[in-house]
């Protein structure tokens, strides 16, 4: 056996690796979903255990105080009015609400309630698990041990949210659909460009005296067609329609043409299958993952609003599963047009000179 040998090969694959982006990708996407996503549990106990809370106090409050002095000032928002925090917790901004008197003693009488808000899709072992953390904190803060607290601690459901929204599985169905859009621009389109660039017959189509809005308008149909009924069957068969379809349809429509264009773009640079499974996943892990984990930990959270996925979960799960009249959909709706036209027009001038391969 050659050690030489296996060496020359070594250093020779090495050197081609560190050329090829594909292979970078590869090892760099793990990496870079690693760093966001291995602190989505990471605190103390109380800080795991309490996400983002909405708190009607006076900050002087001495729980207040207590939960600041854990750790967990960054979870904690503040408002005015209960009208303000029902709607924050139906958008996502909080993930439930407390309101407090403005004084809680171990002599505080029944007249003096303890309000935690949330969210009707959370299950009722979400809902126990909650009271039962923010229950333990006040304990801890009063040195209160059982019998029962000295005032009431009431738990609601906030106001303005459909019918359906009364299981877990509707919180993950946003995601799915989002899946679904993924899958058809970021991989499925831009695959079969590619093969067809492979087989020789892409050039044929740029051969001739084609316009660049026909070549992308005729290339993007079938995968608009593909991912808009994927989509409509889920929502038919899974019975998710709401009042809010018109909206729903929008979303859909401009979501997946966001991805088509995307993939349209991947496809002009991607020369191989190979290729576009390595830029194509890449992206598609990051829109699949951070709209869905945005709520997990800090830096995913700081990541999401630059992930067009963001908008088009938020706008999914308000047309889906909330009254529209209590939360805003049309930033998201704005952004996501935004968005696609912005792919369009980046794809527009990809695709403006292109010509057929030599």
């Amino acid at each position: 056996m050659s050690y030489r040998t296996i060496l020359a090969i070594l250093r020779k694959d090495l050197l081609d690796s560190l050329k090829n982006y594909q292979v970078i990708l590869m090892v760099l996407t793990p990496i870079i979903l690693s760093l966001l996503f291995t602190n989505v549990m990471s605190g103390s106990k109380t800080a795991a255990a309490l996400p983002e809370i909405g708190i009607i106090s006076s900050p002087q409050q001495p729980l207040i105080e207590s939960l600041i002095e854990k750790g967990l000032s960054k979870k904690i928002t503040f408002f005015q009015n209960r009208q303000d925090l029902e709607s924050a917790i139906l958008e996502g901004k909080v993930r439930f609400g407390i309101i407090l008197p403005e004084i809680i003693s171990a002599r505080a009488t029944k007249n003096q309630p303890v309000t935690l808000l949330y969210p009707p899709h959370i299950p009722d072992f979400g809902v126990e698990t909650l009271k039962s953390v923010f229950e333990a904190e006040i304990r801890s803060q009063l040195a209160i041990t059982p019998p029962p607290l000295p005032f009431e601690f009431r738990v609601e459901a906030v106001a303005g949210s459909t019918s359906n929204a009364n299981a877990l599985a509707d919180s993950m169905f946003p995601m799915l659909m989002v899946m679904a859009m993924g899958m058809v621009g970021f991989l499925a389109l831009p695959m079969a460009i590619v093969e067809e660039r492979e087989k020789g017959t892409l050039n044929a189509i740029f051969l001739t005296p084609i316009k660049t809005s026909e070549f992308i308008t005729g290339k993007s149909l079938f995968s608009l067609f593909l991912a808009v009924t994927t989509t409509v069957v889920m929502l038919s068969i899974n019975q998710k329609w709401s009042e809010n379809s018109g909206y729903l349809l929008l979303v859909i429509f401009c979501g997946s043409l966001m991805t088509i264009f995307t993939g349209l773009i991947i496809a002009n640079f991607a020369k191989t299958q190979a290729a576009v499974n390595a830029i194509g996943t890449t992206l598609f892990l990051f829109f699949q993952m951070v709209p869905s984990l945005q709520h997990s930990s800090d830096i995913v959270r700081s990541v999401a609003p630059f992930v067009p996925s963001t908008y088009i979960f938020s706008a999914l799960r308000k047309a889906m599963f909330l009254d529209l009249s209590k939360v805003t959909i049309n930033d998201d709706i704005l952004i996501i047009v935004t968005l696609t036209a912005v792919a369009y027009m980046i794809a527009h001038g990809v695709y403006r000179f292109k010509k057929a391969d030599k």
